[in-house]
Formats: C-alpha cells, structure tokens, sequence
C-alpha cells in the first residue's frame, strides 16, 4: 500500500465539540500510527495534542481573512498532498485538495441565532461555494449526511459518515471515585445535569422552565446543574435566580466524568445537532439519557433513551418525573447506554478517515 501526506489543521484542538473531535482522531492516529500516513499538524498555541507529529504554528484568527493566506503558506509548507479541515472553515485556494469535516449545517437550519450580517455572509459563502469544491466532505451522523445532500445539493458519493468515539475518560465510576469531585462542587448525588453551550438552539430556556413546572408538581425533586458557556443575553441571571438550579459555566473537562456519574440523567433537549457529545459521554458514564427526537439524537442514543418532543414542555416535565420516580427505569436505561455507547470508537472513526485519505491522495 503506497503513502499518503496529509496536513491537518489541528487550530481548534482547545474547542469545546470540535476540539473533543480532532482530540479523539490525532490519538487514535497515534496510537495505531499507520504506516502509510505522514501527518503535520497546523496548531495553534498550547495545542494539547498528543503524539511526536510535525507541527507548524500558526496565530491567524478563526473566520479571519488572515487564515485565509495563513493556512494555504501552512500547507505548502507541510509539504503535505491533502489538507483536512476539521471545521468548515477550509481555506478557499485550497478547496479542491481538502478533506474537511461538516459536524452540521446550523448556521443554515438557524441562521437567526448568527451574532451578524457579516456571520451569515460567511457562512453562505463556505457552506453553498466552498465546501462543495472539496475533494472529499466527512460528517459526523446520518442526518448531517442527509442535510448536506438536500441542503447543498452534494452528492451522496463525496460523503463519508465517520461518527466520533467517546473521549477518554469517560466511563462508570465507584461511588468513592466521584464523590469527592461531588463535594468540591458541593452537589449533592442524584441531580438533573444539562451539558452544552447555552444557546437558544440548544433549547435551554424551555429546559429551565421544564424544571420549574417540574418542582410545582413535585416539591421534592432534585436540584438542576447547567454546565457550559452562556450565549443567551439575560439567561445567566435567570438560572442564578432560579431555587435549586446550578451553574457551572467553566467546569474543568477533567471533572466531567464524575458530575456525569453523580447524576440522575442528563436531560439534553436540543432543537438540533450535528451528532450531540453529552448523551454519548452521559450513556459511557452510565448516566440515563432525557433527549431530543430531532435531529442526529435519535441516531446516538438509538433505544438507549427517553426520547421527548423539545417543543414540548409536558413531555420534559413527564420525562424528568418518570426518572424521579421509576429506579428501575433508571437501571434499565443505564445498562443500553452503556451497550449502546461501546458501539461508538475512535479506532473505527480513524479507519473510516484514512480511508478517505487513501481514495483522496
């Protein structure tokens, strides 16, 4: 089998989903370092990234004229034959020699939510005049696939479905390996957890309200913790007004683990998602899964979940009480989250990569 060069632009390793993806594929690259593969990572500071690969640094802003010339120099540098953008935000000069992975098409599905003009300029311009030009697109689920197909108009056959793995660490703790995350955070076992960005697409406010009809039919249910970055003007002051709600909007990753372990379940309502990380690490965890049934969410969660209308609050309100009150709902959800976590590997989404590598180089 002949070689193959690939440069990666490996920027936005720090970022939240996309950095957990381009984590979980250099370190399944590294630990099976294919032969045929010679990989120079493009990287930003304190990239975080594993392994002895070549890297080129590079300062130039994301969504920036400047990474517009910065990443092309880059490549030709690498002296790589294929470039792969993991986000979709692949230099234009470079279009036709890139591999770049589409996770979703949210700034097409809701572009109300775009902070500019200027933002959903852009992004028009890469998702309907880039991204088609690629040599070949990746996605992250079934349903990103089909949106690119009937949104774009791309074929079928320049698109590889390659769903990520669960990151590391993520798995069941003993009781005596989490609970003292729990008593630093001083959160007490057993609490509803939402996991994400907080954004209006992430369907948080009817969450929080979900949960407040939920205390007034059942005053003894327990707290709700949020965790994640606040993007909705006003809503960081509802959640701190609201009794028996937390909010943690920078947890350390590390923690994750354990919160995911000292939940109740994880209630993750999203209007709409390129694949949705939280219910898979919830479902490695061994946590039982509230979710949406729109989207890519079906498709992750599969059997494994109680799938709930997100438009509907009565749905939330009686999902959250089920599990408040039928333990063994709870056991039966967490055993199919565990099994239908393990069908999700880094080792396969790297396979499925190279590939697509090997049929681009």
């Amino acid at each position: 089998m002949s070689g193959f060069t690939v440069c990666f632009d490996a920027r936005m390793a720090q970022a939240s989903g996309i950095g957990t993806y381009i984590r979980g594929l250099l370190g399944a690259f590294s630990a099976c370092r294919p032969a045929s593969l010679t990989l120079t990572l493009i990287t930003g500071k304190d990239d975080g990234v594993d392994g002895d690969w070549t890297r080129i640094p590079l300062s130039a802003r994301f969504y920036s004229p400047s990474e517009q010339v910065a990443v092309p120099w880059a490549f030709r540098r690498s002296g790589a034959k294929l470039l792969h953008s993991p986000h979709y935000n692949l230099p234009v000069v470079l279009a036709s020699r890139c591999v770049v992975t589409v996770h979703d098409l949210i700034h097409l599905k809701f572009p109300q939510f775009l902070p500019s003009r200027l933002a959903w300029i852009y992004a028009q311009s890469v998702f309907r005049q880039w991204i088609p030009r690629a040599r070949a697109i990746l996605t992250v689920s079934e349903n990103t696939k089909k949106d690119l197909i009937e949104t774009l108009g791309i074929p079928e056959s320049k698109i590889t479905v390659t769903p990520p793995g669960v990151p590391d660490g993520f798995h069941p703790l003993a009781p005596a390996d989490y609970q003292p995350a729990l008593e630093s955070l001083k959160l007490p076992k057993g609490y509803f957890l939402y996991v994400g960005n907080l954004k209006e697409f992430k369907n948080v406010p009817r969450l929080l309200e979900a949960y407040r009809r939920l205390r007034q039919k059942k005053m003894y249910a327990p707290p709700m913790v949020f965790v994640g970055e606040n993007f909705i003007p006003g809503f960081d002051r509802e959640l701190e007004n609201t009794p028996y709600v937390r909010w943690f909007p920078d947890l350390d990753r590390g923690a994750l683990p354990a919160v995911y372990a000292g939940a109740l379940a994880l209630v993750f309502p999203s209007l709409y998602e390129g694949f949705g990380l939280p219910p898979l690490e919830a479902m490695a965890c061994g946590t039982p899964v509230i979710c949406s049934n729109r989207a890519s969410l079906p498709e992750v969660v599969g059997d494994a979940a109680l799938q709930v209308d997100p438009l509907s609050l009565d749905d939330l309100v009686n999902a959250m009480k089920r599990l408040c009150e039928d333990t063994a709902l709870a056991g039966v959800l967490s055993a199919k989250g565990l099994q239908r976590a393990a069908q999700f590997t880094w080792d396969t989404t790297a396979a499925k990569t190279l590939d697509v590598y090997r049929r681009c180089s």
